[in-house]
């Protein structure tokens, strides 16, 4: 029935707006340099994810706009927020910054294949692409722009969590193995899928 939301694109619309609500308010904090470190990674994240579709890694089956082969609205916001996210509240330590950013990629790569692979399918893998490969490019990702944004957004503007909260019993703590163990958990069911076919 015409004009009515196919679920890929309610999908869509949440994570969009989950996305650019988060950019705004950390925008607020610090716009001239967290604005900078937006336009970078969104330019980043479009320009290698069209990288992506045009050498066939995968596609795309639902999007906003079919401007592009790309889902060029979620690139301009999903994605950069996460980097936002990371470098207003990564701790200051790089002991703690590794467990803090644990927990935004496993988040990431299960959402992108426990929903946008399947069921919904707004995302389709080919041959030569993986959860490895997606696993290696939100690490990637996220620790380039922690390293962009620690030398571009001043201390005075970053909110790190504390280090001792990442310590036993502490709520980071607790974050960290919910989301550690939920995921290997949905990464051991997922393997067991694809490897019953």
């Amino acid at each position: 029935m015409p004009g009515i939301l196919k679920p890929e694109h309610i999908v869509e619309l949440i994570a969009v707006t989950a996305g650019l609500t988060g950019i705004v308010m950390i925008l607020k904090s610090n716009w001239k340099w967290y604005g900078v470190l937006y336009l970078l990674s969104s330019a980043s994240a479009a320009s290698v994810c069209y990288l992506f579709v045009t050498l066939d890694f995968y596609s795309f089956k639902a999007k906003l706009t079919e401007v592009l082969p790309i889902p060029i609205i979620e690139m301009l916001t999903v994605i950069p927020f996460l980097s936002l996210l990371g470098v207003k509240y990564s701790p200051e330590k790089w002991i703690w910054k590794i467990p803090f950013y644990a927990v935004l990629v496993h988040i990431a790569i299960t959402l992108e294949t426990t929903v946008l692979h399947r069921p919904v399918q707004i995302i389709d893998f080919k041959i030569s692409w993986d959860l490895w490969d997606s696993y290696t490019a939100w690490w990637i990702y996220l620790l380039f722009f922690e390293g962009i944004g620690g030398k571009i957004v001043p201390a005075s503007s970053r909110t790190p969590i504390n280090s001792s909260s990442f310590r036993y019993g502490q709520w980071a703590w607790i974050i960290l193995h919910v989301v550690m163990l939920t995921t290997i958990f949905l990464a051991g069911v997922y393997l067991g899928r694809l490897l019953s076919r």
